[in-house]
């Protein structure tokens, strides 16, 4: 998994995932449009369009959307549990960041590796399989609603004990068991 920046962390939270979207279209977050892609285009969000992004505005502000296709910042299937931080679960077309030890380097969502065979999973249909998932690839989006929601707990730890008993101990990308220890005295 890819989890957020330390400047944009993934949050720690609970909710239900409803369904998946296979082709998704990503609709730009505020805060990358003010953040990121104005200072690139120097405040000329127009110059998006070359690279395949709808741009329209309404009431004075850009509305950003990346249309689905292989270069879609959230890849081919996007998992879904509606929430007001705007984080869910994706596929990326940046598959090479999973080489990397450390896998910091979103905006907050989670990045999933193998996102079509955990679409299977979710989805649970014989409907559904990961063969009929991929067929589904193209430029339209697909929904599909979940049987029954499926819980999702998002957490993070920087200590834990495997399955032999022996505690693991892992960086503390966020700075929040360091707080744990400064408030209890540690």
């Amino acid at each position: 998994m890819i989890v957020g920046k330390p400047k944009t962390p993934t949050p720690v939270f609970s909710d239900e995932m409803r369904y998946i979207v296979i082709n998704p279209t990503w609709n730009v977050p505020e805060s990358i449009v003010e953040n990121e892609l104005e200072p690139k285009t120097g405040g000329k969000l127009s110059k998006l369009r070359a690279r395949g992004y709808k741009v329209t505005y309404r009431n004075g502000r850009a509305i950003v959307q990346q249309p689905p296709g292989e270069k879609n910042a959230l890849g081919r299937v996007k998992f879904v549990f509606p929430n007001d931080l705007l984080v869910y679960m994706h596929d990326t077309p940046q598959k090479k960041l999973f080489a990397q030890a450390k896998r910091a380097f979103s905006h907050g969502c989670v990045r999933v590796q193998d996102p079509f065979k955990l679409a299977e999973e979710v989805v649970g249909s014989p409907d559904y399989d990961e063969k009929r998932l991929r067929a589904l690839i193209g430029k339209k989006e697909h929904r599909i609603n979940l049987a029954k929601p499926i819980p999702v707990h998002i957490q993070y730890f920087t200590a834990v004990v495997d399955d032999d008993g022996a505690l693991k101990l892992y960086d503390d990308l966020y700075g929040y068991s360091a707080k744990v220890r400064e408030a209890l005295a540690l």
